[in-house]
């Protein structure tokens, strides 16, 4: 699922931009839209969109003074705009596209498009970059990306790992947490070779040496350390049963 947001100072565009979108494909999810860029700080925050459709020209805070709070801009930007005179200043940001009002449809679709490839590009390095520092006999840590840096932390002490579409949540034995914009799936192609990490279900990849409890029931519940309670799925109990040794 892409999340996407759009910030347009004009009801009747955000209308059509959602009904395009919607059009395009069913793996779109407006996540927020709104027509003031003063509040679509907070937003983007409590949302975390891939993408942010941006108009450009809007009352007090126009979107490229929006986008000049960032040090480092957290999701790709698609400015749609009716002015074309901008399209150098998107250039220089490194903006994903540049759509002029009223937008094609094809444009968009093509804006999608370059998205998702990128992302997909993204992702094979991200594996390719985890496996080279492993590689590198670091076989005990991970580097953890964060907007504030690099955290080096042994793999043994990351209790689990949630994953939020893009983004995953750490949470280590001593508590500290770590959000980092990787997918679940790039932590399990890298952490489960060596049968110390186990995916209980789509969203939860645990350390198996955080186990608490196993409490019975359909796909049945995985009680943590820190008493964290995780669902395990119906399709991966019996491979997590096998993991142990009953007495």
């Amino acid at each position: 699922m892409i999340k996407t947001a759009i910030i347009d100072d004009e009801a009747h565009c955000i209308k059509t931009l959602r009904f395009q979108l919607a059009q395009l494909t069913d793996h779109i999810d407006v996540v927020f839209s709104t027509t003031s860029s003063t509040t679509a700080l907070a937003l983007c925050e409590k949302h975390r969109p891939d993408i942010v459709f941006l108009d450009i020209e809007m009352p007090h805070e126009n979107g490229l003074q929006f986008l000049a709070q960032y040090d480092t801009i957290p999701f790709k930007v698609i400015f749609t705009t009716a002015y074309d005179q901008y399209a150098i200043k998107a250039i220089r940001l490194n903006a994903l596209d540049y759509l002029l009002k009223p937008v094609n449809n094809m444009e968009l679709e093509d804006a999608i498009e370059k998205f998702r490839q990128l992302r997909d590009k993204t992702h094979k390095e991200q594996v390719s970059h985890l496996h080279m520092f492993k590689e590198k006999k670091l076989t005990d840590t991970i580097a953890l990306s964060t907007a504030q840096g690099l955290f080096f932390v042994q793999i043994c002490e990351i209790m689990y790992m949630e994953g939020d579409d893009c983004y995953t949540h750490v949470t280590m034995r001593d508590g500290k947490k770590y959000l980092i914009s990787k997918t679940l799936a790039v932590f399990e192609e890298l952490l489960t070779e060596g049968n110390m990490f186990f995916r209980v279900h789509r969203s939860f990849l645990i350390n198996l040496r955080c186990i608490k409890r196993y409490i019975r029931g359909d796909g049945g519940e995985i009680v943590m350390h820190d008493e964290k309670h995780i669902a395990l799925s119906r399709n991966n109990k019996e491979a997590f049963l096998k993991l142990f040794i009953k007495v």
